[in-house]
């Protein structure tokens, strides 16, 4: 995500009601029998473990705003706005990343925005909580219009929009129905939580 910053400057609890109706029940005052009763702990989730990525996921608008509002922390007089949102899916070996969202920056009075559409994936794997990709198809493309003029920028940006965006970056699953990425920003990482698609 930070090179298309700097190209773009120059991208139920379900809850059980009591019903029971009645006098009281053996286990009910049987304080031995209430004991056995009791529901298994269940297991301790592994943060690290990315078989929890596996499946469909977005990174909604708000995330991705989210990140754009880091970056926009560390580099003074820029403002970015972001639309639309970004598929991202994995199998056991592979992955697919699907960019549908248009970047809109002003800057020193200069407008620009970015629409990136398309589609890159390839393989990867996890070691200590942190994924390496390898690219194996790269479609993206990304329209760029600067104070009126339109160009094709797929071969200007880098990262979010021509690149690999979940390369060498640093994933969380303490809640495994939203797993969290480090996405990197111009000086450090800022959190990005996934959502389930569909």
């Amino acid at each position: 995500m930070r090179h298309a910053t700097l190209a773009l400057t120059a991208a139920a609890l379900l809850v059980l009601a009591g019903c029971s109706a009645g006098g009281e029940t053996e286990a009910e005052v049987d304080p031995d029998t209430s004991a056995t009763d009791t529901a298994p702990e269940p297991a301790p989730v592994d943060p690290l473990d990315p078989a929890c990525l596996v499946g469909d996921w977005v990174v909604t608008e708000d995330q991705m705003q989210s990140f754009y509002d880091a970056l926009m922390g560390e580099i003074e007089g820029i403002t970015f706005v972001a639309t639309g949102f970004a598929g991202l899916s994995f199998t056991d070996t592979d992955y697919r990343w699907t960019p549908e969202f248009t970047l809109t920056l002003e800057i020193v009075g200069a407008e620009g925005k970015g629409v990136t559409t398309g589609t890159l994936g390839g393989t990867w794997t996890a070691t200590e909580g942190v994924i390496t990709t390898s690219v194996g198809d790269n479609n993206l493309s990304a329209e760029v219009t600067v104070n009126g003029a339109t160009q094709d920028g797929s071969a200007l940006l880098g990262s979010i929009i021509n690149s690999d965006p979940i390369n060498d970056t640093p994933f969380d699953c303490s809640n495994p129905d939203a797993p969290v990425l480090q996405f990197e920003t111009a000086t450090g990482r800022t959190p990005v939580v996934l959502a389930r698609a569909g």
